[in-house]
């Protein structure tokens, strides 16, 4: 089974790698003495207990082969419809693992296009046709496989406005920039609003919210549209006063398979579907780090990851002198991080920034060659 196909994939706690060997499973909340041992027989050692109330175990090589080994298992013989806790915590780590050991398909760029006056590194710049379709054209150039467009400023503080103002902006945005033969995102949180684009011609809808608004799934699902679900913890006017966690990596990623579990439910098809873990928002500039640091983690719950790292505040604690519009640099180092661990989509706002992480990609993907006996090059000295 796929991590989205296991019972209750919604509910935590969700199964995550958490380095040297442990990965994260839901506690048992009764006869925690039987559930360990019977744990330890089935390949899970060494329990212990996080903050957030989930456990880390330490599955041994026979579990990791066995896991990898059910791959192909057909779905009628994996795991029944409902489960133990003990048995729901074994699915989720194999599901897990079989999920992190899939090859992240090839990354791709999403050219950021603000159409707002008041976005944090490039307000006002795209406000006339003729600067939006250069700026296009650039990206095209460059290799963007999406062009997001945003006709609200979601950055910490931002109020948000009406439908009716960003489908001001963003309809004759969408119909300039369709010739270009690139596919359009649109960047939304709202249902009325991604409906209107979708039947403009935009192919994905770029939700930050993470479903606030309640019609946002059956939207996409309805259009057959590609969506991304961003982790963020109330509204961009609020949301840094959400930076609260237990265990960050954790909770972020059961925050995450939730919004995507309701998606699935609305039909969202799960091809469709990719998880942003929204750097920056509701995150303190160091929790923003944590989470770049982990994001290969987040590729367990079995979903593309999208990420956003262009030029944002958690930058400027490592480039004090450095204003947003001169953060250039320091988005290349990050976005090539974010390649080296698997992101499938980068939202950034230049090409030169992918021009670092198609280098870190080539490297990443790069044969090395092998040390094991006969290998071409190598003598055995045995």
């Amino acid at each position: 089974m796929r991590p989205w196909e296991l019972p209750h994939c919604g509910v935590p706690h969700q199964a995550i790698p958490l380095g040297d060997g442990w990965w994260r499973a839901p506690a048992p909340r009764a006869d925690r003495a039987s559930f360990f041992q019977r744990a330890s027989e089935a390949g899970l050692h060494e329990a212990i207990l996080l903050p957030d109330q989930s456990i880390a175990l330490r599955p041994d090589t026979q579990f990791v082969r066995r896991a990898l080994g059910n791959r192909n298992k057909p779905r009628d013989e994996e795991a029944p419809v409902e489960l133990d806790e003990l048995s729901l915590a074994i699915a989720r780590i194999e599901a897990g693992v079989r999920a992190l050991n899939q090859v992240p398909s090839m990354p791709n760029w999403m050219a950021i296009l603000n159409l707002t006056p008041d976005s944090f590194s490039d307000g006002g710049q795209l406000d006339t046709e003729t600067a939006l379709l250069a700026q296009a054209k650039r990206a095209k150039q460059r290799g963007a496989a999406w062009l997001d467009l945003g006709a609200e400023s979601t950055r910490p503080g931002a109020l948000a406005i009406s439908s009716q103002q960003q489908l001001a902006r963003l309809l004759p945005a969408i119909e300039a920039l369709l010739p270009l033969g690139v596919p359009i995102s649109i960047d939304t949180r709202s249902a009325a609003v991604a409906d209107a684009c979708l039947h403009a011609g935009a192919r994905m809808i770029n939700d930050v919210s993470g479903l606030s608004d309640p019609e946002m799934a059956a939207c996409c699902a309805g259009h057959q549209a590609a969506l991304t679900l961003m982790h963020m913890r109330g509204n961009p006017a609020d949301m840094q006063q959400h930076c609260n966690y237990r265990f960050l990596l954790g909770e972020v990623a059961d925050e995450l398979a939730a919004t995507a579990a309701t998606a699935l439910d609305a039909g969202v098809a799960a091809k469709h579907l990719l998880l942003d873990p929204g750097i920056g928002f509701a995150k303190t500039a160091e929790q923003s780090r944590q989470l770049l640091a982990q994001l290969g983690a987040l590729r367990a719950l079995g979903f593309g990851l999208l990420v956003g790292p262009s030029r944002k505040s958690f930058l400027a604690d490592l480039l004090p002198e450095r204003s947003a519009r001169e953060r250039d640099c320091g988005t290349a180092g990050a976005a090539s991080s974010c390649i080296l661990q698997g992101v499938t989509t980068l939202r950034l706002h230049s090409g030169e920034y992918w021009d670092a992480a198609r280098v870190a990609a080539g490297i990443a993907a790069t044969p090395v060659p092998s040390l094991l006996k006969g290998s071409a090059g190598f003598v055995d000295l045995g």
